[in-house]
């Protein structure tokens, strides 16, 4: 087959890591994430041929990792990036495959990115937000509730809570009432 590289044919990014967290394969469409510019970088470390991220990718954002908890379980990860490529902001799913050796030992991890971004219904770019009430405008100029935003353009349903920090600033005065004698 000479130079032909079937994993080059895939659309969507995908680098094979291993344990050091260093990218020992990739497709095109990897090799043309931030424009190039992490490719002369050796050894390649998957968060850097990703995302240009000096680190790995939980400590940088916080989040699990899921090249390290495919290393770590065995077993097929997943998790949503949220990322900013150029000027505008992704959704991608990342999703990780371990690849064993003879003896059963996870030697490799096969990492995917596809961009949900479209899948979702999410614009790319700027959406108008009002400052105050939160409403965003849509492409007709109609302003909407940023739930009806959501719902129409992901599907997602709502429930609605409070948080601490909001419990805490709203109902401190009642758990103080509660606690004084009487």
């Amino acid at each position: 087959m000479g130079d032909f590289k079937l994993i080059d044919h895939i659309q969507t990014a995908v680098a094979v890591i291993d344990k050091n967290m260093t990218v020992v394969d990739s497709n095109n469409a990897f090799k043309q994430r931030n424009n190039n510019k992490s490719l002369n970088l050796s050894p390649l470390r998957c968060y850097t041929g990703a995302y240009n991220f000096t680190e790995n990718c939980n400590i940088k954002t916080g989040r699990s990792c899921p090249v390290t908890e495919s290393f770590k379980t065995r077993k097929t990860s997943s998790t949503v990036h949220h990322v900013w490529v150029e000027d505008h902001a992704i959704v991608e799913e990342v999703t990780t495959t371990p690849v064993f050796d003879d003896k059963g030992e996870v030697i490799y991890v096969i990492e995917e990115f596809r961009d949900i971004t479209k899948l979702l219904g999410l614009k790319k770019g700027i959406i108008s937000i009002c400052s105050y009430c939160r409403k965003i405008r849509e492409e007709d100029g109609h302003w909407v509730s940023f739930e009806d935003y959501l719902q129409k353009h992901t599907g997602a349903d709502f429930s609605h809570g409070i948080c601490d920090e909001c419990n805490d600033t709203l109902f401190s005065e009642f758990r103080n009432k509660g606690s004084g004698s009487h």
